[in-house]
């Protein structure tokens, strides 16, 4: 037993097994009689299911970008601190649901709208982290302007995103 397994399937495939003529025909049959009968669903079937799965998918991730806040346990607000902070969350804040409503989603765009929604919620998340951390230590002056910047910084990523969008749209049409 010292050959190596490999050579003995090797030296076993080179040998020419005679087999019946009708060897190939009998297997098939032998097959289809073992299998059972399965019903082939449409390719239609399917397409529909996977427009169903995508809508509800888009459904879903547009709903938690447009209410990212509500419906949340954390209803802290700078609006709570002063009204200058107010207009400045309310100037972000609004500005930023513009932009996502503005948002074409496409074809053409879901491969950088992906990435860029993806940042998006990166800082969604940091923005929570700020206000669990308002609650827990109370307000101070880098948490509220971390928090400022944040909003800032969406802002500023959803803009990007939007001209991408727009010159992505305008070089199309430049090719048609």
């Amino acid at each position: 037993m010292e050959k190596d397994l490999k050579e003995l399937f090797e030296i076993e495939r080179q040998v020419d097994h005679p087999r019946k003529p009708d060897h190939e025909a009998r297997f098939i049959e032998r097959l289809y009689e073992e299998l059972p009968n399965k019903k082939k669903s449409s390719p239609l079937m399917l397409k529909i299911a996977a427009s169903i799965v995508f809508l509800i998918g888009i459904a879903a991730a547009s709903y938690s970008l447009l209410s990212p806040r509500s419906g949340s346990a954390n209803n802290f607000s700078l609006s709570q601190l002063s009204p200058e902070l107010k207009e400045v969350e309310s100037y972000y804040t609004s500005n930023i649901e513009i932009i996502l409503t503005q948002i074409e989603k496409n074809k053409e765009n879901r491969g950088f709208e992906g990435r860029y929604l993806q940042r998006l919620s990166i800082l969604q998340e940091e923005y929570e982290i700020l206000i669990s951390e308002i609650k827990e230590e109370g307000p101070n002056t880098f948490n509220v302007s971390a928090m400022i910047n944040n909003l800032r910084l969406q802002l500023e990523l959803l803009q990007e995103l939007n001209r991408e969008i727009t010159s992505s749209k305008n070089k199309n049409y430049e090719i048609i």
